[in-house]
């Protein structure tokens, strides 16, 4: 098998200083013991390929497609004048249809031509295929991303580079494949399709929820958003550090280690960027007492707005525990506890007034002093409690939905291997469990 940072073509031939692809799980394909009742058969002997040659009319306009890499599916790439297209040698693809492109095979560029393309063409630098009847569609589709079909796709190119490999179609036609019988093929491809639709329906979800708070919160804020626009009744016009005190970062030498790796977290705008939801616990360095006291950082309080005012500006969290950050913030602890999920919905309502004052040659800044007497408008104590709930609540929400919609994925993840491997260990009980 094949070191890091070099791989294996189909002959055993060593690609010297080429990682796999990120879309490739590494190794050398192979196949287990054979399923029972399963059969062994030659992608040759599931797989027509078809070439339908079109004669280009320059007149005539024709849909293009491409394959996306890591299995993203065939997607149109526009449509052009017959007299448009440079290659004239082109192919009709058809729904149903299972394309390979020759040049981003390696990176898992593949997929089944959908309903609303039928009809597209293609170069020849693209394999159409047509599954035999004793293959089903769905099921293919679902095969192309297992682990084994990916290495096979890999393995039949060759080249020195990865991006410059020549795909080899007869190799990887000679590939074989475990395969059940038609009637648990359709079984299998069911109930991964009841998983994606899941996965589909949360992430609808998860938009139109996001597409909601999008909005409230520029109608909410709006007169803080615009200065033009008249205050509402009851509210006033203040300075941000009426509500918060603004506190900048530092950071120490980094060429001494007894400042750092330490109990103290570091934020820098690469831990703020990266988060999964608006917390942040922890971060990638952390500093030592000794650290903190050798510049002019100072500790944050837990449930602070942590706010990027370099780079990243107007990102933002809030901390659970408290933190230090570097020179790249300016962040608002609260004078209030109510004001706090009012605050980081504000900077986020904020964020396009926060980069038109920030200033410089190598990259966005905003001071602290431009922060803390940034006016903003505001309602009373207990308005600015019950609409920061409000919309932390509706947050809360999203973020439900979206760890629901992770575990369906790594759950789909981890059946689809299984059921598409036929471990005997598990695929009886997994497909008792999941009958449909």
């Amino acid at each position: 098998m094949a070191e890091q940072g070099e791989a294996e073509n189909g002959e055993g031939a060593v690609v010297w200083g080429s990682a796999y692809p990120p879309s490739i799980n590494a190794g050398i394909p192979k196949l287990g013991k054979l399923p029972a009742g399963w059969s062994r058969i030659r992608m040759k002997d599931m797989l027509d390929v078809i070439e339908r040659p079109v004669k280009l009319v320059d007149s005539k306009s024709y849909q293009l497609v491409t394959a996306k890499r890591s299995r993203g599916g065939i997607v149109s790439r526009g449509t052009l004048r017959g007299d448009e297209i440079r290659v004239k040698q082109q192919f009709e693809v058809r729904s149903g249809d299972f394309i390979l492109s020759n040049r981003q095979i390696a990176h898992g560029g593949c997929g089944i031509v959908p309903p609303e393309l039928d009809g597209a063409v293609v170069s020849g630098e693209y394999t159409v295929l047509r599954p035999k009847p004793m293959l089903d569609l769905r099921f293919l589709h679902y095969l192309s991303h297992s682990a084994y079909f990916q290495q096979i796709c890999f393995h039949s190119g060759v080249g020195v580079h990865v991006e410059k490999l020549v795909f080899r179609l007869q190799d990887w036609l000679n590939w074989q494949i475990d395969v059940p019988p038609l009637g648990e093929q359709q079984r299998i491809a069911a109930v991964l399709a009841e998983f994606d639709n899941a996965i589909e329906a949360s992430q609808y979800l998860i938009t139109g929820k996001q597409r909601k708070k999008r909005f409230l919160i520029g109608q909410f804020f709006a007169p803080s958003i615009d200065l033009n626009l008249p205050i509402p009744p009851g509210w006033s016009r203040v300075r941000c550090d009426k509500l918060a005190k603004v506190v900048g970062g530092s950071t120490p030498d980094t060429k001494e280690p007894a400042y750092w790796g330490g109990h103290i977290p570091w934020c820098t705008p690469t831990d703020i960027t990266n988060l999964p939801s608006r917390y942040i616990s922890t971060t990638a360095r952390s500093l030592t007492q000794a650290g903190e006291s050798a510049c002019s950082t100072s500790i944050l309080p837990a449930r602070s707005i942590v706010l990027c005012s370099r780079a990243s500006v107007g990102e933002s969290a809030i901390n659970t525990v408290p933190m230090c950050t570097n020179q790249g913030f300016q962040s608002l602890v609260p004078k209030q506890e109510g004001d706090l999920y009012y605050l980081y919905y504000l900077m986020q309502a904020c964020k396009r007034r926060l980069v038109r004052f920030s200033a410089g040659s190598t990259f966005l800044e905003f001071p602290g002093r431009e922060l803390a007497q940034m006016p903003i408008v505001i309602p009373s104590s207990a308005e600015r409690e019950k609409v920061g709930r409000m919309f932390a609540a509706l947050d809360d929400e999203i973020d439900l939905i979206s760890a629901r919609a992770f575990a369906l994925r790594e759950q789909r993840r981890g059946l689809m291997q299984r059921l598409l491997s036929g471990d005997s260990k598990h695929y009886w009980r997994i497909m008792e469990e999941v009958a449909v």
